[in-house]
């Protein structure tokens, strides 16, 4: 089989080499503006069966014809909507090809392509991460599993192992932007069977980490698609929530109503400041990911329901940790993974589906429990709860 993954960052690198890993007669090109990524990719990962392609996103006539040459595509390329677009695009004009994207940035907008998607003969699973991702996965299987999933609930978060060894208690494990955006965007959550907009940064509540003790869990925008797909299946309650050691958000709310995040533009000193930018630039180097220092992923998704006429409850859970021998963060290692097992997945059985499909309606049932065993053959356990 051959694969094609575009971006040579380090999430690219790693679903490359997972691949690699773990499919023996698959060859992997990976591809990307970067030469000098490419250089590092191909420095890093020394197979015969791995070369570097160096393109351009926006020249669409090479993208198609790199994309022609491969079985599958996975796309690891930044979340920006304006690139999103552009492989969407030169997917359309392919025929019969295969797609995992690791991005689910404005979720909607992905429908814009299923149409022609369809008519191309083409498969995209948009989101394949942690959340989004596996946790929409485990809400999907559960949704597969129960007569009827009436409420299901995600908790996820990335946290150092220890406390009191980081500023803040937490270390970036992605970027601030990215974390800026995922506290300050106000929750979307099912709610009696309807959508509802919660405030941003408002109503913590209190979480057990085995192991690790309370946390305090923030309502977050992380449903995505699920939105649409648990509202299809008759669910009344979902919600996601991110994880931080206590004080945290605290914090960040303080910041918040300081103005901190303001994105309107202040004159210093004769100088005009966007007070987030600045913050942003802060709070990038006072919560770097400090190398030596572990930090785990964990996620527990639940749902409740009826099945074989009883109420019933049941939950998915996962704890990883970072390699740091590797230099790889736990964050980095759950989202790519997924999306390398979902891409190996899909070559050889993609259930006839095809245009876009959200990854908790393709990734149940025997593709659900391939996912599972594969995530423990990397030493990422899920355990039925």
């Amino acid at each position: 089989m051959k694969y094609l993954v575009l971006g040579s960052g380090l999430q690219g690198r790693v679903v490359a080499y997972d691949i690699i890993k773990f499919e023996q007669d698959a060859t992997v090109v990976i591809a990307d503006i970067d030469s000098e990524n490419l250089k590092l990719a191909k420095s890093l990962i020394k197979e015969d069966r791995l070369s570097v392609e160096e393109f351009d996103i926006t020249d669409s006539g090479s993208t198609v014809e790199l994309m022609n040459k491969a079985d599958v595509i996975v796309n690891s390329l930044p979340h920006t909507w304006d690139i999103t677009e552009k492989v969407y695009g030169a997917l359309s004009k392919t025929k019969g090809k295969k797609a995992v994207f690791t991005d689910y940035w404005m979720w909607e907008k992905h429908y814009d392509f299923d149409e022609d998607l369809k008519k191309a003969d083409c498969l995209v699973v948009p989101g394949l991460g942690i959340v989004p991702g596996f946790g929409n996965i485990c809400s999907g299987q559960l949704a597969y599993e129960f007569d009827q999933l009436e409420e299901t609930s995600i908790y996820c978060g990335g946290l150092p192992t220890k406390l009191g060894v980081a500023p803040l208690d937490y270390m970036i494990l992605f970027n601030v932007e990215a974390l800026l955006d995922l506290y300050l965007t106000p929750p979307t959550v099912i709610r009696d069977g309807k959508l509802e907009v919660e405030d941003a940064l408002d109503n913590l509540e209190s979480y057990l980490i085995p192991g690790y003790g309370s946390v305090d869990a923030l309502k977050t925008d992380g449903l995505y698609s699920l939105n649409k797909t648990l509202l299809e299946k008759g669910v009344k309650r979902a919600s996601e929530y991110t994880l931080r050691y206590p004080g945290h958000y605290q914090f960040m709310q303080e910041l918040d109503e300081m103005g901190f995040f303001s994105k309107e533009v202040i004159e210093v000193r004769g100088q005009k400041v966007v007070p987030r930018d600045f913050s942003e630039e802060v709070l990038n180097t006072l919560m770097k990911k400090i190398p030596g220092v572990r930090d785990f992923t964990y996620l527990k998704v639940n749902g409740k329901g009826k099945k074989g006429g009883k109420y019933v409850q049941k939950a998915y859970e996962l704890l990883a940790y970072s390699d740091e021998e590797e230099g790889i963060t736990s964050m980095e290692i759950t989202t790519a993974y997924p999306a390398s097992i979902a891409a190996m997945i899909i070559a050889k059985d993609d259930g006839g589906m095809r245009g876009v499909v959200e990854p908790e309606n393709i990734f149940v049932g025997e593709r659900f429990q391939k996912m599972v065993s594969e995530l423990a053959k990397r030493g990422v356990v899920v355990y039925e709860v």
